[in-house]
């Protein structure tokens, strides 16, 4: 079995798991965020969420067409690019959306409030305490990954 080169194709289908399991963390706002996630420079890798309102399933997929199908209505979207080593800095809290946009590390195209948007999703999942939780579980794959980045 190969393993996944990207912190991203670890956390975001983790984080898709644990809001299917709790409708409680399902976040009470409206967007369709393109995340683009980079590793040396490069696009490697695009991941789509979904999210609309808290009475609706979240969507986190790679597939934009799998996410278009689940949208009900007009949903803003923001596209947002990122390195993939900055996705685990930013879902762990080591990095602040704003901090990531002023230095550079992050682009938004679009909404730039509903991007912001995005890290309060983190935040109310008590995303920097699972996302740690799960890193520390998963710890031979994200030292391999974390590793290749350098």
């Amino acid at each position: 079995m190969s393993r996944p080169e990207l912190v991203s194709s670890l956390l975001l289908p983790e984080l898709e798991r644990q809001l299917k399991e709790d409708k409680s963390l399902w976040p009470n706002i409206k967007g369709f965020f393109i995340v683009t996630v980079t590793k040396n420079k490069k696009a490697r890798a695009k991941w789509y969420l979904l999210f609309q309102g808290n009475e609706i399933s979240p969507v986190i997929t790679s597939s934009e067409e799998e996410a278009r199908k689940e949208m009900k209505g007009k949903v803003r979207t923001v596209q947002v690019q990122l390195d993939d080593y900055d996705l685990i800095t930013f879902i762990t809290g080591g990095l602040t959306g704003i901090k990531a946009y002023m230095t550079g590390r992050i682009k938004v195209k679009g909404d730039l409030l509903l991007a912001q948007k995005l890290e309060e999703v983190f935040e109310k999942m008590g995303g920097r305490e699972r996302a740690m939780d799960f890193i520390k579980q998963n710890e031979p794959a994200f030292t391999t990954i974390v590793k290749s980045k350098l």
